[in-house]
């Protein structure tokens, strides 16, 4: 599965948050977490998703603004390793 940061425009309140917890998210997708920047008014976001048009569409669907959507893979410092980067297949079996 891919892994993508969004930047959002605004710091999020736990009461704009909360409702989108309760929302089904597509098949293969997944939410982890949001940083909240207060001091500079925007959110960071985590997620897991089969394409960033995916999350494109999710954030149109529900009304979430964003400024921009990155493909990211994470860098482990114990390990000083990047994590593999995901293949097409198992991309596709993901979804």
């Amino acid at each position: 599965m891919l892994r993508f940061i969004a930047v959002h425009p605004v710091a999020f309140s736990e009461e704009q948050l909360r409702p989108l917890t309760l929302e089904q998210l597509p098949q293969g997708v997944t939410w982890h977490s949001t940083f909240c920047a207060f001091a500079d008014d925007r959110s960071f976001c985590h997620w897991n998703a089969p394409t960033k048009q995916t999350l494109l569409d999710l954030f149109a669907k529900y009304g979430v603004p964003y400024e921009a959507v990155y493909e990211v893979r994470l860098f482990d410092p114990a390990t000083g390793q990047l994590e593999a980067q995901p293949t097409a297949d198992k991309v596709a079996e993901a979804v």
